[in-house]
């Protein structure tokens, strides 16, 4: 018989680094049973809210409490690829961890980041036995469906908002409140400006009279009787229009109709060998690239790319073919160098126009001018998609392209590679977006 679990409570948890204020007011009943997902942007505090629930970090305000004080909390950070680890085993060893707890309450950071479809599997396999309770911050958006609560960090405010059941609830409820704000907005904007108009022409009429005799008011008495109006008005703010990823991936040039080929290539790292293989990409490829961690899915984009010389077979590339990558793990801006400098020696643009390339991605003054290494993943996913726009790309090589992106820039790089017109080859185990993709092509690979 299982034995009863404890019910974690966060009330009114503050917490600030330096001047930044990350959480503000926060409050999260954690039940038996209950399975919360934490929505957000980048920055906002999510991992925060989970170090604090943890106790690894102490609120500056509010409190945490444990019912019973002896209940098991365990929390489990994302596996860093800093530490040495690739995607799959990262993600392999993040799941050992999760698989073997007995917590009353766990606290999981982007769990699902790299796993495979089995592993995927084995997760939510394991949670849905699981009898304590579950906080979650993930951008998969298949497995928050599963949860019974999704909890919004509002980007506005830094407020939390909670809503019933999962993604497609919550996408509804959003959408259905946001519309009724919009069209709330609308009527206050509506009413604001007609009375403004009535003042406006009241003045007007003032200044000029009206008839023989006819006693002026002071235009300041009309003024203070519509400002009256005006503050009976019920104030509507307007709605936050949160920054969204302009992603626009225009080539430069279009090559010709075949664009690159593997033709029998084999390629050998250490223990590990992938091919023989024969591939070829042509204009307008949509190619997603499927298959178990280790099958070889990343080699095979690096060969692609010629990053990886090959053992045997040949790479070709054709004319005019302006090859891009959104790679797994810290891509080309973790060096110490400043994000500008960087950014301008990759794209070849001088200073001034690589500071408005990288600010479209929401990268401002202050960001350009940080070592790449002390950027966040999701900055860095940032500037390398900058960088893909910048270099005119025809031909894209994406593997798990959403690991660091946040769900409004996940949704809008959907919207972009939709209208993009060159080739893409992507490695994905985000569910929706490989369904948002719409592969034209699909190649598997498999373990020996």
């Amino acid at each position: 018989m299982p034995r009863a679990r404890g019910v974690l409570a966060a009330r009114s948890i503050s917490k600030s680094f330096g001047d930044s204020v990350v959480l503000d007011g926060v409050s999260l009943t954690v039940a038996p049973h209950d399975r919360i997902g934490v929505l957000g942007p980048n920055g906002i505090g999510k991992s925060t809210l989970l170090r604090v629930l943890a106790g690894l970090e102490q609120p500056d305000s509010g409190t945490v409490s444990r019912e019973p004080g002896t209940m098991v909390v365990t929390y489990l950070a994302q596996e860093s690829h800093a530490a040495g680890l690739s995607g799959g085993e990262a993600a392999r060893r993040q799941l050992e961890a999760i698989l073997t707890t007995d917590a009353d309450v766990l606290l999981l950071d982007e769990p699902t980041n790299d796993l495979d479809v089995v592993g995927l599997e084995l997760l939510e396999r394991f949670l849905a036995r699981h009898h304590g309770g579950l906080v979650v911050v993930s951008h998969d958006r298949a497995f928050l469906e599963r949860t019974s609560r999704i909890v919004e960090l509002e980007a506005e405010t830094g407020r939390v908002r909670e809503f019933a059941g999962g993604w497609s609830a919550y996408e509804a409820e959003r959408a259905r409140l946001s519309g009724r704000h919009e069209a709330a907005y609308g009527r206050y904007e509506g009413e604001r400006r007609r009375i403004e108009e009535q003042a406006r022409r009241m003045r007007q009429w003032e200044e000029r009279g009206y008839g023989q005799g006819r006693k002026k008011k002071k235009g300041k008495d009309v003024g203070k009787a519509f400002e009256k109006k005006l503050s009976r008005l019920e104030r509507v703010e307007k709605p936050w229009a949160p920054w969204r990823l302009q992603l626009e991936l225009a080539p430069a040039r279009r090559g010709g109709d075949r664009v690159a080929s593997l033709d029998a290539a084999v390629v050998e790292r250490g223990g590990f060998r992938l091919g023989p293989i024969d591939l070829e990409l042509r204009h307008g490829d949509r190619l997603a690239i499927l298959g178990r961690n280790g099958t070889g899915k990343t080699t095979l984009l690096r060969a692609l790319l010629g990053e990886l010389e090959l053992s045997a077979g040949r790479r070709w590339v054709g004319p005019g073919v302006v090859l891009g990558e959104l790679p797994q793990g810290e891509g080309p801006f973790s060096g110490g160098a400043p994000l500008l400098d960087a950014f301008s020696a990759a794209a070849g643009l001088a200073p001034g126009e690589a500071r408005g390339a990288l600010a479209k991605f929401a990268l401002g003054a202050d960001d350009v001018l940080r070592p790449g290494s002390s950027l966040s993943p999701g900055e860095r996913s940032r500037a390398t998609i900058a960088l893909l726009a910048a270099r005119g790309v025809n031909t894209l090589l994406l593997d798990e392209p959403t690991n660091h992106l946040d769900l409004e820039a996940i949704e809008q790089l959907e919207t972009a590679l939709e209208g993009f017109e060159g080739t893409i080859a992507l490695v994905t185990h985000d569910r929706r977006f490989l369904e948002a993709f719409r592969a034209t092509r699909a190649l598997e690979l498999s373990r020996a």
